[in-house]
């Protein structure tokens, strides 16, 4: 690792630190907001950006000044997907558990302190929440971030916490880490993470891992819904079981895929698999 860090470039990590600036909650910014967020000067932002949008990673609206993500840095992010062999497997699966729930249900990958959705099956019934491939939340306080942290070591969800702000979105969130410790041995003890309105009021999910072994998260699965439409009695007897059922079954999968020499940490090597 120190042999790495003397071949890092700081420009490209200065470069990195725009790009990252922008986000489902911030497609689009201002020089000075960009700046801002980085707290690099200002001429080396707009370097930056004038670099980025000469290669197409960036757009610049000259007529409102504000910058946006650009085509090829999407690409990027399709390049993954397609590598990451995950989102086809869960495929089935959430569209099983959508038509069973009649509720949206997603999959998602820890990344940091933030999941990030790699999969989704959109109920047509209305939602209040607007999620698609590729849009990140903050883990500590949601269903599918919590049940991936479950299985981390305490010291290591501790100091991936360290790093981010643990916002009170609404008045139940949970941002007290002792609370947060307890609640992730729930998650680990029964199987199952529920979020009862701490990132929207309103909405309601409970989240189970895919896991390869039996102390290793590689994704969760979640089911959303309005809180109007489902009570916590019935996510909890209903949905959770097919939840369930349904990160079994991919487990079951990726426990074959390693059996037969599949690298799990190479998901472009595992199998496409349908539900039972």
């Amino acid at each position: 690792m120190a042999r790495r860090r003397e071949y890092r470039s700081r420009t490209l990590e200065r470069g990195i630190a725009v790009l990252r600036c922008f986000g489902a909650d911030s497609p689009e910014l201002s020089l000075t907001e960009i700046v801002g967020r980085t707290g690099m000067p200002k001429a080396t932002v707009f370097r930056i950006l004038c670099t980025l949008c000469e290669a197409g990673m960036v757009v610049h609206d000259e007529t409102h000044r504000r910058y946006r993500v650009g085509a090829c840095a999407l690409d990027l992010g399709t390049a993954f997907l397609q590598a990451l062999r995950l989102p086809s497997i869960a495929a089935p699966y959430l569209e099983r558990l959508a038509v069973e729930c009649m509720e949206s249900a997603s999959a998602a990958i820890l990344d940091g302190a933030q999941v990030v959705y790699v999969a989704r099956a959109a109920t047509r019934r209305w939602m209040s929440v607007n999620l698609q491939v590729g849009s990140r939340l903050p883990a500590y306080c949601t269903s599918m971030g919590r049940a991936m942290l479950a299985y981390r070591p305490w010291r290591e969800v501790r100091a991936l916490l360290a790093r981010t702000t643990l916002v009170a979105y609404t008045p139940k969130t949970v941002t007290d880490l002792s609370r947060l410790a307890e609640i992730l041995h729930a998650v680990r003890t029964h199987g199952y993470a529920v979020n009862d309105e701490e990132l929207e009021i309103g909405l309601r999910s409970a989240a189970a891992p895919v896991l390869a072994g039996l102390d290793r998260a590689l994704a969760a699965l979640n089911v959303s819904a309005p809180s109007s439409r489902v009570s916590l009695e019935m996510l909890v007897e209903e949905f959770v079981p097919r939840l369930l059922q349904a990160t079994r079954e991919i487990s079951d999968v990726l426990r074959r895929a390693a059996e037969a020499g599949a690298d799990l940490d190479n998901p472009g090597t595992l199998p496409v698999a349908r539900p039972r």
